[in-house]
């Protein structure tokens, strides 16, 4: 049986974001209920919610894992009574490198049989990574993501795994770059029209 040790990142982060978890909600309930459709109402509810999105998507990474032969039970602010899982619903997983504020670590994605990225956990948080890993007993698959995989799989954490090479690749990296800036492009204007509005 192989349990997950938390990091001491983890642990503080942990904590003191749960502190701010509450509070946030009251606030956004708050801002609901003296909702008016104003701009400035709008900006800031739209702020709040999303820092209590980015709040609740860190916690759910922080999950205490317990591998038992060919089941996988964990516990989330999502699932604190434990979700289990059974290793032989899925292929493989892939392992790849992310970065953030505090430098580079390592995510295993586990892929279902459809071919899926179905479960995620983050090196950064265990002090025992690479334990873990090994005894989530599936194989390795080689997975090089365009940048458009790469965005999907940090923001939704669900893509298809498709392996593309040569000239596919170098296409859906053009798009994947094209459509970044396009959104990027649309929040730029949207922002804009905003503030002068505003000013």
């Amino acid at each position: 049986m192989t349990k997950s040790k938390f990091s001491g990142d983890a642990i503080f982060w942990g904590i003191f974001l749960l502190i701010w978890l509450i509070p946030g909600i009251i606030m956004i309930f708050k801002g609901l209920k003296n909702y008016f459709f104003q701009v400035n109402n709008t900006l800031i509810l739209l702020l709040f919610i999303t820092l209590l999105y980015f709040l609740i998507n860190f916690l759910k990474h922080i999950k205490r894992m317990v591998i038992k032969g060919n089941e996988l039970k964990y516990y989330s602010i999502l699932h604190p009574f434990g979700k289990r899982l059974s290793i032989n619903d899925y292929i493989g997983k892939i392992i790849l490198p992310e970065t953030g504020i505090r430098g580079s670590y390592k995510v295993v994605y586990l892929v279902n049989k459809q071919n899926k990225t179905a479960f995620k956990f983050i090196g950064l948080h265990y002090k025992n990574f690479e334990e873990i890993n090994n005894a989530i007993d599936l194989k390795t698959i080689r997975f090089n993501p365009t940048t458009s995989q790469y965005f999907k799989l940090l923001f939704l954490e669900r893509i298809e795994i498709k392996n593309k090479n040569g000239k596919d690749n170098i296409m859906a990296i053009i798009l994947g770059i094209f459509k970044l800036i396009s959104i990027i492009g649309i929040i730029l204007f949207v922002l804009g029209v905003i503030f002068k509005k505003i000013l």
